[in-house]
C-alpha cells in the first residue's frame, strides 16, 4: 500500500513538473520579447527590423494592419534568433537542405552562389549571343582607345566565379551543359578578332594556385586575402610595371604572414543561410611588415557610387584610376601603399567614368570585374 502511495505521489509530482516546464516554455518567448533577448535581425539578416505599426488612419492602412503587426511580431519574438538558428542548422547540417534560394550546398562543406546567374554561367547555360559578345568587346575597345589617345594604358581584369574554379566541389547535378562560359567566349572572340583589348582572365592563375592554397572561401563568394595578394595584386602589378618600368610594387618580402579566423558575419554565403553564428574559416593574411606609406584616405559617394581617394608618400610612383566591384576590396590595403594617388571607384553595372579620368589624369587605369557581372548589359559610351 505504501509503495502504491509513493508511486502516486511521484506521478503527481512528475505531472506538476511537466506542467510547470510547459508553462515556462510557453512564457519564455514573452519574457524574451519584453527583454529583447534574441530579437535583433540587423546583425543576422543584414536588414532593419519591421517597426510596430501605429493606429490606422484610413481604410487602406486598416486592411494591412494584420500583416504589418505579424511582420513586427515575427521580428521581435523572444529568442527568435536562437530558434531560427536551430532550425537552419538542423536543415543544413542534418538534412542537407539549403535555407536560401541563393545558396547551393556543394561537396565537402563548400557553399556556392546561385544569384546573378553564377551557376548558369558555370554550367554554360547563361551565355552571350554573338551580338552581345561583339557589343561587349566593342565597348571595352572604345574605352581603351579613348584612354590611349590621352596616353593612358588600361588593363581589363576579369575574376572568375568561384563555381568555375571549384567545379569538382559543385553538387553532382550541377553538370556542365556547355564547357564554354561567358568569360571563355570573350577570350575566344578576342583572339578571333585579333582585338587590341588588354584583357587578363584570372581563371587559369587561380585554378593553378588552388593546389597550394585556398583561393576562395568555402562559405563566401569572394577570393581569400591570400589569393587577392599573391594572384590578383601581383598579376596586375606585373602589367603596370611593364607599362611603367619605374614602378616598384609590393612583393611578398615586404609583407608578414599571419593566420586568423574569419567570422561568419564576414562570410556572405553563411549569412544567407542564416548560420553566421556557427561558421568561421581560417585565413592567411598579408600585412605590411614595414612602416606604412599611406598618408590620406578619403571616401565619398558622388551620385551614390562609393569612391575612395588614397595618397601615399611615393612621389615617383604612378597614379591610377581603378574601377572595381567587391573583389578589389581585399586588395585596397596593397593598392594604398603602391601608388602616388589611387582613385578607386565602383563601376556599378560596368559603367565607365570619363569625367573622373579627365579630372585626375591617371598614369594607368585598371578595370576589374567579376564574371557574374557579365549578365548585365554593358552600357553604351
Amino acid at each position: 500500500m505504501r509503495a502504491m502511495t509513493l508511486g502516486i505521489v511521484h506521478s503527481t509530482l512528475l505531472q506538476k513538473l511537466c506542467i510547470g516546464l510547459f508553462l515556462v516554455l510557453l512564457l519564455l518567448p514573452m519574457v524574451g520579447q519584453i527583454m529583447s533577448v534574441g530579437t535583433g535581425v540587423t546583425a543576422t539578416e543584414m536588414r532593419a527590423p519591421n517597426a510596430l505599426p501605429g493606429l490606422p488612419g484610413n481604410v487602406e492602412e486598416f486592411s494591412v494592419l494584420p500583416q504589418r503587426f505579424e511582420a513586427w511580431l515575427k521580428d521581435h519574438f523572444g529568442f527568435r534568433n536562437d530558434l531560427v538558428l536551430a532550425n537552419n542548422l538542423i536543415r543544413v547540417k542534418l538534412f542537407g537542405q539549403s535555407t536560401s534560394p541563393l545558396v547551393v550546398l556543394g561537396r565537402k562543406g563548400w557553399l556556392f552562389y546561385t544569384g546573378e546567374h553564377a551557376l548558369e554561367q558555370t554550367r554554360g547555360i547563361d551565355r552571350f549571343t554573338p551580338e552581345e559578345l561583339d557589343r561587349w568587346i566593342d565597348v571595352m575597345e572604345r574605352r581603351q582607345a579613348w584612354l590611349a589617345k590621352r596616353g593612358i594604358p588600361m588593363l581589363t581584369v576579369a575574376i572568375p566565379n568561384k563555381e568555375r574554379v571549384y567545379l569538382e566541389d559543385l553538387p553532382a547535378w550541377a553538370t556542365q551543359v556547355n564547357p564554354e562560359s561567358r568569360m571563355d567566349q570573350i577570350t575566344r572572340r578576342l583572339a578571333e578578332r585579333h582585338s587590341p583589348l588588354v584583357f587578363k582572365d584570372m581563371t587559369a592563375d587561380l585554378i593553378a594556385a588552388k593546389k597550394d592554397m585556398k583561393v576562395y572561401f568555402q562559405a563566401d563568394t569572394h577570393w581569400t586575402v591570400e589569393a587577392a595578394f599573391t594572384i590578383g595584386y601581383q598579376r596586375i602589378m606585373e602589367w603596370i610595371k611593364m607599362v611603367r618600368p619605374e614602378f616598384t610594387p609590393l612583393t611578398p618580402a615586404d609583407m608578414k604572414l599571419t593566420h586568423a579566423m574569419r567570422k561568419g558575419a564576414d562570410l556572405d554565403l553563411a549569412r544567407m543561410l542564416g548560420l553566421a553564428a556557427v561558421y568561421q574559416e581560417e585565413e592567411v593574411r598579408y600585412d605590411l611588415a614595414g612602416p606604412p606609406r599611406l598618408r590620406s584616405a578619403d571616401t565619398s559617394m558622388p551620385n551614390g557610387v562609393v569612391q575612395t581617394i588614397l595618397h601615399a608618400d611615393r612621389p615617383t610612383a604612378p597614379s591610377v584610376v581603378w574601377f572595381r566591384d567587391s573583389f578589389t576590396i581585399s586588395m585596397i590595403p596593397y593598392i594604398a601603399e603602391s601608388f602616388r594617388e589611387a582613385v578607386i571607384t565602383e563601376h556599378k553595372g560596368l559603367r565607365f567614368d570619363k569625367p573622373l579620368i579627365e579630372a585626375h589624369k591617371p598614369d594607368v587605369v585598371v578595370y576589374q570585374f567579376v564574371e557574374r557581372s557579365l549578365n548585365t548589359p554593358i552600357p553604351a559610351e
